[in-house]
Parts: C-alpha cells; structure tokens; sequence
C-alpha cells in the first residue's frame, strides 16, 4: 500500500499525458481492489470505490495542475495521511472478517501484474552491470565481456531448460529468487543510466528512483506473500517470468551490445557511458526483440498454462481466506476450483488432502497427496502423505511412502526420523535404530530422535543404562526427558538426571508429558505439597488441553498417599466430562472401591465402565457382585464372563457359579481352596452354624486362617463386635506360613483395638515388628495418632486426625476416632459433625459411620437426621442378616 502511495505521488509530478496516463492506471487499480466486497458501513454498492477514488484522484490533480510547486513530501504526507484514514475505516468499518485479507485476494493480480512488469524491467542488468565492469578497465574490454557473459549465459539457459523440463541434469542450478534480487539491486544503477530514454517523462533522482523502489517492494512483497502460503502455481508464473525474461531479454541485449559498440569495446573505450545511446540497433528494437524472445518460452512452454496458473493461484488464495474464516465449505470449492486450473499443483491438493484426512476420507487424502507430489513436491506433503498411512496403521505403506519421499529428497536425513519410528512399529530394531541413529544428526530432527528412540526402548524392553544413555545424548528436551522418565518407570531404574517437572506454567505436549511421566514414577514418594501445586497448575484453564491426563495420574497420586477422597473426586469429576475414557476411568474407580472392600459401589462403576466395553469390567463386576452376597445378580454376571472367548476366563465362570450355587451339604466335600472359596461367597452373617461346621474341616491352616478373619471382618464391619473377636481369637492356635496373611491379622488385630479404644494394647502391639505396605500407611497414622493423644499431645493429633477424617471415608475407624477428637476440643463447633456427614455421603453402606452419625446428629439436635439414618441402619441390617 505505502509503494501504490509513493508511486501515486510521483505521477503527480509527471505532466500532461504521462500523468493522465498514470492517473488512469490508478484508478484501474483501485477498481481492481473490489472494495464493494468489504461492506464498508454495510454498502456493498460502488459507493466506497467512487469515494476512495475521490479522495486520492481530487488531490492529484490539484497538486498536477493547480499547485505544481508543492514540495514531493507535502503530496506524500497527504496521501500518506489519506490512506491511513482509509485503511483505519476499513479495519474499523467493514462488515467483514480479516478485510486486508480481502485485499490481498483482490490485489492477487494487480500485484502478480507489476511484479512481472518489474522483472522484464530489471532482465537486463546483470549484462550491463557486466559492460560496466569491463569497460572501466584499461585492456581487453571485449574479451572479458565475451567470457564472463558466455558463462553467465550458459547457466541460464541450463537453468531455463531445467525449469522447462527438457533437462535433469545433476547440476547446481541459478536460484531464481536471488537472481531476481541480484537484479533489483543493480537495476538501481541501471535504471539511472537509462534516464536518456525516460528523462523527458520523469527525472531519475528523485523521483524515478521512488518510482523503481516502489515498484520492488510491490514484486518482493507479492513474491514473499505467494512463497509465505507456498502458491506455487503463482510462483511458477514468477519463477518463469524470472528465468525467460533474463533468458530471453540476455540474448538479445548482447545483440543490442556487440551490434553498438563492439568496436569501442575492442578499443577499449568506456562504453558504460553511451550504453543506452545506440548508433545502429535502437534500444526500443531491444525491447521488442526481447519481448518476442521472451514470448517463444512462453509459447514454447504452452502460454495457456500460465493462464490457468493464475487462475490457480488465485483461487488458492481464495481458498485460504475462507480456510482463515473457518468457512471449510467454501475454501474446499475454491481449492477444488485451483486443482482443476493448475494440474498437479502442490497447493491445492495438500489444503484438500488436509481437509479430507481431518474428515478421515483417507481414499480422497491419498488421491490428493499424490497429486501435489506430481510435480512440485515440497518437504511437508511429502511426510504427511506418508503420515496418513501411519493413521490407518498401514506402517508398511508408509514406510513404502517414505522411502519414496526420500528419494525424491535425494538422502536428505529430514524423514529419517519418520522411517526409524515406523520401522519400530513393525519390530524392526535393525532398521528403526540406524534411521533414528541418522535422523540424530540433523539438529532439526535430533530431539525427535531422541524422544522415539526411548519409546523405541520401552516398547520392545531394551535393557538400557537410561541415566547414561540421556548424558550421551546431552539431551536437555522435555519430550527426551518425558520419555526416559516412562522408561525407567518400565524398567524400574532409578532415576537420576535433575527434573523440574513444574517449571512451565503454561505446559505444552512435551512439559505436559514430563510432568506426567514424573507423577507416575514418584507417585509413591511424592509430597502433599507438590501434588496439590501440580493440581492447581493442570487446573489453569491455560492448560485445559492437559487437564484430563494429568489429573488422572495425579489421582494415583492422591491414592497412594492414601487421600482416597480426592482420588474418587478427581476421576468421577474425569469419568463425566471425559469424551473418550469413561469407562477406563470408571474401571480404576471400581478396582478402587474393591480395594476399599465396597464391593457394591465397586459393581456400580465396573457397570459403567461395561457400557464402554473396557477391558475386564464384566469379570470385575461379576467378582464384585460375588463379594458383596448378590448371589442371584453375580450368577448373571458370571454367565455373561462365560460368553467370552477366553477359555481362562470361562474356567473361572464355571468354577465360580458351581460354588455360588453349590448346595450347602455338598461344602464339605470340596478342597480347602474351594471350600475357603464357598466361606467367602456363601456364608454370611446368619450362617454361624455352617460356618462352624465346616471350617473345622480345613486342613491348610492359612485357608482355614483367612476364612476366619474373612467372616470376622464381617461382623465387624456389621458393628457386631462380640462375634468379631470370638472369631478372630480362634486364629491364634493357628501355625501361619504366609507371611502377607500374617501382617493383614496384625493390623486387623490392631483396628480392632484403635476401634474398641484399647491403646495400651495397641501400644504394646505396634512395638512389635509389623510391617506396613505403602498401602496401610493411613492406617499406621491413625494408630500412632491415637498413642499420640492418649499422651496427650494435641498438637500433633489435632494435624493428624485433619488429615484422617477426610483422606479415606472408607477407613471407619480413622474417620470416627477423628470425629470423637474434634468432638472433645473447645471451639469445634460443627467439625465433628461435618466429617461424618461427608464420609456417609461417600461410604453410604458402612454401618459403623450410620451409628456415628446418628448420634452426633442427636447430640447437635439434627433429630429428623438422625431418624432418617437409623432407618437407614435398620434396612442394611435386614438385609444383612
């Protein structure tokens, strides 16, 4: 826009004819704008072209043919100032999204039109920038022109033929673009030499030389513009114009030249002087021989493929504007309309295979890559059309594809990366690791190398020294990190290279990856505080796109330090709002809610995740059912395990549903296995007398153990505590082999004694040597908590038991002795209150919190609460016994 502004200015200052001439072109080129199309004030007539051209053409002529003498900065700044209000009008006022984007597609041909204009002017100069050089010598002028231009001329023609396609050759071919700019630069000095043949309709200095920049900038602008979005039909018109006109326009000035002044060239004479004053070949039969040469390598080359290019191009700017508006529709008419103008161009078919293989028309994709890799192949459709074959895992038609591209590419190492990760998905390691050893090499793809190579080594678990192997690397990249954390999560290495998983606020695919990765392997070992900082980071909506993974590890997290709340909370928040994972989010909050022994609510997610055909949930729910005395319910379930295709699973169906509807006189007859099995699914509370009866029958101490502590438990949990201990206390004389079996007594042992508020003998119990798995440590907690008051330091138990009433609902015993602690201190207020009232509203079964609450409701005077609950208790303790 500023050089359509200094040109407009300098036809102000051109007289007569010229300037009407001038004039008319411009206002050509504003009409050629379409601004109609901007609804400018919501007018889609011709009154904004009629009003922008008044505002430019009245003051043109005024400074023209009123005001001649205005200084040239004076005309410049009005314009100047004129079209800034406008472009601010237009920005501000039109109806339409992205409105110099309209412009652009409106000025495609103006600008495509004065950038070839520009070239054919500037064809010449690097010849006589070569007079120049030789004729400022003192000898053999001629001789030196003759060489240095034969040269120059072999190379363009070499490079004409190579773009014309009538040679291939193994050969280092000019770069047209920076023939293009060589030619710019030193048609400045040419442009001033030639003042002689347009001085009399614009001086050089200044405003000829205004007039040649402008017109630069306008083909170095148009140029970039059609380079930035990789038009290549447009581009083919440049490139061309480029070569054909140099080529053309070259030959006949060396006509022009030896036929002018090769004698003065032979004696030495400064031709450079009269260059442009010719004695026998005039310079406007140059011109038009030039033209005419030009002409035959665009005939020769078919002129109506570059009718269609433009067209092309044209409409592939199109399609990119409503690409831009997010109207696919009609970007995918126009790039239709561009494949069909411009054959086999790249732009076209790579923005339609795009859009077809985000629809997952992948025949359409194919057909379109294939297309733009025709003719004018570029780095990126070549890797995507291999890419997409990836995403239908046809790995050996992408490797097929890849070999294809590295070919054309002539051994560039860029795909080497690409071919060593799809060699990996085949289980070729010979293969994957030299391609990904090459790809290392090329620092554009050395990070991405790194980062498959460790997937690489998960994958097929390659022992490696994985510490080392990142040092060799000097790899310092989120994604290597990320995926070296994963690995020594595998191979249960140590890690050893300094993490800051937290560093990024704003977390992209890789940081997102290493802090997950890092939560993962240290999910054990991590503090409260960092797993809260690492929530409230995934939380920020600016890491939305990460939210849903992260938190998902940071609910492992949470459980394994026992925060079973939030654990339940953060998945059941994931398992509604997820669109892919319900039911593997569902599945590890029913394999949870077992681990927690409620094997009701366990039944209700492992349903859900069902519904999503996830894994094993059938067999879970059959087994939750089976635990929780559903017998009816867990037979239908263990039909629906039988169905499977599995013979293990259907051998577990069958010995399953014989035991739950085994009859009872039968029991005795069977092994100690499923005999345990039959105490465990079929004896409930009411079956004292079965019990009885056969578990002396057990010949292995340790079934005959754990069915004890199996119905124990039960009563227990039943808040029936005399039959609890009666049968715990027949373990005793029992000889134990298993050593788990007799760490899971003593902390039942001990939760008997924290529940009953016997903390002398817990005391006496915990100095024995018990060992407590990572998952028991809330257990441990509590019971050190309770010596800990008991002593009374309340400090330290007032921390404590904040903590234990409101990790896990489903350890009773934590969240009841927390409760009678708050209860008891001054200034509690509600809090006693509140922490059972939370842990029934998740554990809604345990009839020990019922009692709890019942009671604390009755004492803050929640009667018709506590009434409800009572109810409550009674239907549970109907149906248990």
């Amino acid at each position: 826009i500023f050089s359509a502004v200094v040109i407009l200015t300098v036809i102000t200052t051109i007289e007569k004819f010229w300037y009407f001439i001038g004039m008319g072109l411009f206002i050509l080129f504003v009409v050629s704008l379409r601004l109609e199309v901007l609804g400018i004030f919501g007018l889609y007539n011709r009154l904004p072209v009629v009003t922008v051209l008044v505002l430019f053409v009245l003051p043109g002529f005024y400074f023209n043919r009123i005001r001649p003498t205005t200084a040239f900065v004076m005309r410049l700044l009005v314009f100047g100032i004129l079209a800034v209000v406008v472009g601010l009008i237009i920005k501000v006022f039109s109806s339409v999204e992205y409105p110099f984007y309209h412009l652009t597609l409106t000025g495609y041909a103006s600008g495509l039109i004065l950038s070839v204009l520009f070239i054919i002017m500037v064809a010449h100069d690097v010849f006589a920038s070569f007079v120049n050089m030789v004729s400022q010598g003192s000898s053999k002028s001629l001789r030196h022109l003759s060489i240095i231009s034969f040269i120059y001329m072999g190379n363009l023609l070499i490079t004409c033929f190579h773009e014309m396609g009538i040679i291939e050759w193994n050969f280092i071919y000019i770069n047209l673009y920076l023939l293009l700019t060589l030619s710019a630069v030193l048609g400045i000095w040419g442009f001033r030499q030639r003042e002689v043949l347009y001085g009399n309709i614009v001086p050089f200095a200044p405003f000829g030389a205004y007039f040649f920049l402008s017109m630069a900038a306008i083909c170095f602008a148009t140029t970039g513009q059609l380079l930035g979005n990789h038009n290549d039909p447009a581009l083919k018109i440049i490139r061309d114009a480029i070569i054909f006109s140099h080529t053309g326009y070259g030959i006949i000035f060396l006509t022009y030249i030896f036929s002018n002044f090769v004698l003065m060239l032979a004696r030495d004479l400064p031709v450079y002087k009269v260059l442009y004053n010719p004695t026998r070949m005039p310079y406007f039969t140059y011109r038009f021989a030039g033209m005419i040469a030009m002409l035959a390598f665009v005939f020769y080359s078919n002129w109506r493929v570059y009718v269609y290019n433009g067209l092309a191009g044209f409409y592939n700017t199109a399609g990119d504007l409503y690409g831009l508006l997010g109207n696919d529709t009609y970007a995918e008419s126009f790039y239709e309309q561009g494949r069909s103008q411009g054959f086999q161009n790249n732009r076209s078919n790579y923005a339609l295979a795009t859009m077809k293989s985000a629809r997952l028309n992948m025949e359409g994709a194919h057909y379109n890559y294939e297309q733009a890799n025709a003719t004018r192949p570029t780095l990126y459709s070549l890797t995507n059309a291999g890419n997409i074959y990836l995403w239908e895992n046809d790995i050996f038609g992408a490797i097929r594809e890849y070999q294809h591209a590295n070919e054309i590419l002539k051994g560039k190492n860029i795909l080497f990366n690409n071919l060593g990760y799809a060699y990996a998905q085949v289980h070729n390691l010979d293969s994957a690791l030299v391609y990904l050893n090459k790809a290392r090499e090329n620092s554009f793809t050395k990070t991405a190398a790194e980062t498959n190579f460790f997937a690489l080594a998960a994958m097929e678990l390659i022992p490696l020294k994985i510490d080392s192997v990142v040092n060799l690397f000097d790899a310092a990249s989120p994604s290597v990190i990320g995926n070296a954390l994963a690995l020594s999560t595998l191979q249960r290495q140590d890690f050893k290279i300094k993490v800051e998983p937290l560093a990024a606020k704003r977390l992209n695919l890789y940081t997102a990856t290493v802090l997950n990765n890092y939560i993962i392997k240290y999910s054990n070992s991590l503090d409260t505080a960092f797993i809260n900082q690492a929530y409230t980071l995934v939380s920020d909506s600016v890491n939305t796109n990460f939210s849903e993974a992260i938190k998902a590890s940071l609910a492992f997290a949470y459980y394994a330090h026992g925060n079973v709340t939030k654990a339940l909370e953060i998945l059941a928040e994931l398992a509604y709002i997820s669109q892919s994972y319900q039911g593997k989010f569902n599945y590890i909050m029913g394999l949870w809610a077992l681990e927690q022994r409620n094997p009701l609510l366990a039944s209700t997610y492992f349903t859900y995740a069902d519904t999503y055909d996830y894994k094993d949930a059938r067999f879970y729910n059959a087994i939750a059912l089976s635990e929780a005395g559903e017998t009816g319910k867990a037979g239908i379930a263990w039909d629906t395990v039988a169905s499977s295709k599995s013979d293990e699973l259907q051998l577990v169906a069958a010995q399953m549903k014989r035991i739950l509807f085994l009859p009872t006189y039968q029991a005795q007859a069977l092994g100690d296995t499923e005999k345990y099995q039959f105490c465990r699914y079929r004896i409930g509370l009411r079956d004292s007398l079965v019990f009885n009866r056969l578990i002396d029958t057990f010949e292995n101490d340790n079934y005959k153990a754990q069915a004890l502590l199996d119905l124990s438990r039960k009563y227990f949990e039943a808040d029936q505590l005399v039959p609890a201990f009666k049968y715990f206390s027949r373990i005793g004389v029992l000889e134990l082999t298993d050593k788990n079996l007799y760490n899971e007594i003593k902390q039942y042992e001990l939760l008997m004694l924290a529940y009953r508020g016997d903390i002398g003998g817990l005391e006496n119990q915990m100095k024995q040597e018990i060992s407590f798995e990572p998952s028991h440590k809330m257990e441990k907690l509590l019971f050190t908590t309770l010596i800990a008051e008991s002593k009374g330091d309340t400090a330290l138990a007032s921390r404590n038991y904040a903590i234990l009433g409101t990790y896990n609902p489903y350890l009773e015993e934590a969240v009841i002795a927390s409760a009678n602690f708050f209860r008891n201190q001054p200034n509690s207020g509600l809090k006693a209150y509140t922490i059972l009232v939370e842990a029934i509203q998740i554990n809604s079964n345990a009839v020990r919190l019922l009692k709890a609450y019942a009671m604390e409701a009755t004492r803050q005077g929640f009667d018709e609460y506590a009434a409800s609950v009572l109810q409550r208790i009674k239907t549970l303790e109907d149906t248990v016994y």
